[in-house]
């Protein structure tokens, strides 16, 4: 038992008289010292006690990498983010020590939830010192960006999301970040308007100081619905460029500056690894003359381009890209002159797209999107390419993606066409994988065994919407059914497409769909047919997907039974 101090003995006497104004006051310093002292001894003694915990024993600098280590998970707690720093920090004294000494633990200041305290953020900015800056924030408030300018010299890295209006941008493009080499920026989600940069007037003639020149850290910008001049774009030290637009005016896109300045700022960009420019391409019609010049880019591996057919027809070909392997352009079409123009442009994409090798297809995607007008050629497979550097054959994945978006709601006669070039344009003796989506303007099942006579080695058929209904007849072998008569032993036996097909998908199909008004033949007949007819040859179908289509449960119960293994989602009517 505790033996009782002097104060004890003073208060037991003292309290019945605490009326005493005075002697209350005096009572009340007298506990409160007691109450200090007590509380101090408690921080000694647990402060020994943590001593002789075994993590104590750690060096220093191991403490302070495991911190490192947890620096980017985040501490939630009552619905507010913490910085795990912050959390670490307030453990025990010797943690705080560790944490508070070592500057570069704050030196990455992330927010990506709008309920972090800004009070965090900025005591974090303090303890960062001199540390080079890696700052994330969402929706940050526009208090906390001014101080941030203040900092800008520290800056290696910036994304700022959600960002509201113009104002702060401007502010931020004015400071100075010799540091910053990665720029992320990005409207807010429920902007309809892109947030454009103006520069009136001008802080000096080499544009913005954020992309002054002896900025020449800098190599990645990714801009989102903000408009930048491109004459203040910094040139030479880019690795990656993104710029993305959601469907902005031609006036917009204008403003940003003409094809040419676009072109002149790949061209002093010869480092580029990553290009993708979404609807910020101005019309050629913005500089009827340009000069036809080639652009070398020996570096960059991606390449997305969107905007109107002629402008980024004229970018690609413009450009000598040996080491690409993602192209994806979307050619946008606003008078019938440009579709007229859209069957040539695949076979030349896809002639350019190796200049010393060829595209060897191993899965095709042909899609349709009636409502858009948008039709899609994708291909995956494997790149040939042969370089001064490795004179010997290499091989290395690659993707292509055309996209054609007619905005003159004319006919779509042209699709058909340029599927065809494409296909005839591409190496498709290895093609393993097709998906097609909404066919509707090839009806002929002959074009789709024109197109694929050669693709023995696909295995898996994807077919999407009511428009593949010619290329699924095209899968029927002919001649007579199994339960038919027998067939002429002279006879010869009409070629399979795909013999080496095991998958079929069936996706948005209406098995009760009348395929022909003459014969009364329905969809879910040709179906049943084809998988007869491909058993019988000694080529089965393995196994068959059903999704989101109107079929009955009788019907998938007979097609079940001319499959090894089916999928079904059990959805009778659509």
């Amino acid at each position: 038992m505790q033996t009782p101090g002097p104060l004890d003995e003073n208060l037991a006497t003292m309290i019945p008289c605490n009326r005493d104004p005075g002697l209350r006051r005096t009572l009340r310093a007298a506990i409160l010292e007691e109450v200090n002292s007590t509380e101090s001894r408690l921080r000694s003694l647990y402060a020994q006690l943590n001593a002789l915990v075994p993590v104590s024993l750690l060096p220093t600098e191991l403490l302070s990498r495991i911190f490192h280590l947890l620096r980017d998970e985040p501490d939630y707690r009552d619905d507010m983010w913490l910085p795990s720093p912050i959390t670490v920090a307030h453990v025990c004294r010797h943690w705080r020590e560790v944490a508070l000494s070592d500057s570069s633990l704050w030196s990455a200041i992330r927010d990506h939830v709008p309920k972090c305290s800004q009070k965090w953020l900025t005591e974090m900015l303090i303890r960062s010192k001199k540390a080079s800056l890696e700052i994330s924030l969402y929706s940050p408030r526009s208090r906390f960006l001014r101080s941030l300018i203040s900092h800008s010299s520290r800056i290696s890295k910036l994304s700022l999301l959600g960002l509201g209006d113009g104002g702060a941008m401007q502010g931020l493009l004015e400071m100075e970040a010799p540091l910053l080499e990665d720029l992320h920026m990005r409207t807010l989600t429920t902007a309809t308007q892109p947030i454009m940069v103006s520069h009136d007037p001008p802080v000096s003639t080499s544009g913005f100081r954020l992309f002054h020149r002896q900025s020449s850290k800098l190599r990645k910008i990714y801009l989102y619905n903000i408009h930048i001049p491109w004459v203040y774009f910094p040139k030479c030290t880019l690795t990656h460029l993104t710029i993305n637009t959601e469907s902005p005016s031609t006036t917009e896109v204008l403003r940003m500056g003409t094809l040419g300045d676009l072109v002149d700022v790949i061209a002093s960009s010869p480092c580029l690894e990553q290009l993708a420019l979404d609807h910020c391409i101005a019309p050629i019609s913005s500089q009827p003359t340009l000069a036809e010049t080639v652009i070398e880019l020996p570096r960059l591996r991606r390449l997305d381009l969107s905007g109107p057919s002629s402008s980024v027809l004229h970018i690609f070909q413009s450009l000598h890209v040996p080491a690409l392997r993602d192209l994806v352009l979307l050619f946008v079409a606003t008078s019938q002159a440009e579709t007229a123009s859209w069957p040539t442009i695949a076979p030349s994409i896809l002639a350019r797209f190796h200049r010393t090798g060829s595209v060897i297809a191993k899965a095709l995607r042909l899609e349709v999107d009636g409502d858009r007008q948008v039709m899609k050629v994708g291909v995956e497979g494997r790149s040939s390419l042969a370089t001064p550097a490795t004179p010997s054959l290499s091989i290395d994945e690659t993707f292509v993606s055309l996209e054609f978006e007619n905005q003159t709601r004319d006919n779509q006669d042209y699709y058909e066409v340029i599927w065809e070039e494409a296909c005839m344009a591409l190496h498709m003796v290895e093609l393993e994988t097709l998906y097609i989506t909404s066919i509707p303007t090839i009806h002929e099942p002959e074009l789709w065994t024109q197109l694929f006579k050669q693709c023995d080695n696909v295995t898996r058929v994807y077919a999407e919407y009511p428009g593949t209904k010619s290329l699924l007849r095209s899968m029927k072998p002919r001649g007579p059914t199994p339960s038919g008569s027998s067939q002429d032993l002279d006879e010869p036996t009409p070629a399979l497409l795909f013999p080496k097909l095991t998958y079929l998908s069936l996706e948005d199909l209406d098995f009760d769909r009348m395929m022909s008004y003459d014969t009364g033949e329905r969809f879910y007949e040709l179906i049943s047919e084809l998988l007869k007819h491909r058993k019988h040859r000694g080529v089965p179908v393995r196994e068959l997907c059903i999704s989101r289509c109107n079929v009955s449960s009788t019907e998938a119960s007979s097609l079940a039974s001319l499959v090894p293994k089916i999928r079904w989602d059990r959805n009778e009517d659509v």
